[in-house]
């Protein structure tokens, strides 16, 4: 699927292309300026440890995205498909269309199995 317009898409793709995602359940996000902050606790045992003992470790953390990854983000309802996401995307910025889903499926798939921010429907 290298260097195809962001419409053409080959048979195996277009199964991935039909997947609906959605945000996990109790997932914690800011949006600011259009950009999405996604706040995660530090709550392991020896992150409370040494809260007791007075170091000064933060409750939580944020990751954030870049704008590429914030505007995937906030498509993501449990509604839109990948196809869908894609051509917002594309759509929305230009530059994107460069061999647009298959890095929007690395995307999501890292969102989904690495980060865990996003599930299937």
């Amino acid at each position: 699927m290298t260097n195809q317009q962001p419409n053409a898409v080959n048979p195996e793709t277009e199964e991935l292309l039909k997947r609906v995602y959605r945000l996990r359940e109790g997932l914690h996000y800011e949006v600011r300026d259009g950009i999405v902050f996604v706040i995660t606790e530090q709550n392991a045992w020896i992150q409370r440890v040494l809260r007791k003992i007075h170091y000064k470790i933060p409750e939580t953390s944020e990751m954030e995205l870049d704008k590429y990854g914030s505007f995937i983000f906030q498509q993501v309802d449990g509604k839109r498909t990948v196809k869908e996401i894609g051509e917002n995307l594309g759509a929305a910025i230009e530059e994107a269309n460069d061999q647009l889903y298959d890095r929007l499926l690395i995307y999501l798939h890292h969102l989904e199995k690495n980060e865990k921010y996003i599930e299937l429907v």
